[in-house]
C-alpha cells in the first residue's frame, strides 16, 4: 500500500511540474544567434523542427539561409544543416539553460566536410570537426 501511494505521489507531483514547465514550442520558436554571429530561425511543430541558418563564417555568402530540420523535447534540441553547394552537413545537440543574461542553448556540434573519394582512406578522420556553441535569443 506504501509503495502504490509512494508512485502515485512521484506520477502526480511529476505531471504537476510538467504542467509548470512552458511548452517546448515556446522555448525555441524564434530566432537565435551564436557567439560567432551566425543566426538560426526556428518553427517548432509539435517537437519537429524547421527553420534556417545563416552562417556568419566560412564561404557561403552571408545572407544566404539554409534550411534546417531537427527535435525539441522539453528544453532539449538538436538541429541539422545542410550547407547544399559548399559540401558540408553540420549537427548541433543542445539544452536549455539560463545564466544571470538570461535563456540560451548550449550546444556540441559536428561537421563534415566532403573528402574526395580517391582521398579517403587517408583523410576521412579529418573531414570532421566538433565544437561547441551557445545561442541566445534575438529580442524583437
Amino acid at each position: 500500500m506504501f509503495r502504490t501511494l509512494l508512485l502515485s505521489s512521484i506520477f502526480f507531483s511529476s505531471c504537476a511540474q510538467a504542467q509548470d514547465r512552458p511548452d517546448a514550442q515556446d522555448l525555441f520558436s524564434g530566432q537565435w544567434i551564436n557567439d560567432r554571429n551566425s543566426a538560426v530561425s526556428f518553427m517548432n511543430n509539435d517537437g519537429l523542427l524547421s527553420g534556417y541558418y545563416q552562417t556568419a563564417l566560412g564561404e557561403p555568402d552571408k545572407s544566404k539561409k539554409f534550411p534546417l530540420t531537427g527535435f525539441a523535447e522539453g528544453d532539449q534540441i538538436t538541429f541539422t544543416v545542410n550547407f547544399k553547394g559548399y559540401g558540408s552537413l553540420t549537427s548541433w545537440t543542445g539544452q536549455l539553460t539560463e545564466d544571470e543574461n538570461g535563456p540560451y542553448i548550449r550546444t556540441l556540434w559536428n561537421l563534415t566536410r566532403d573528402v574526395k573519394d580517391r582521398q579517403e582512406d587517408d583523410d576521412l578522420w579529418n573531414s570532421i570537426t566538433s565544437g561547441a556553441s551557445d545561442f541566445r535569443r534575438v529580442n524583437d
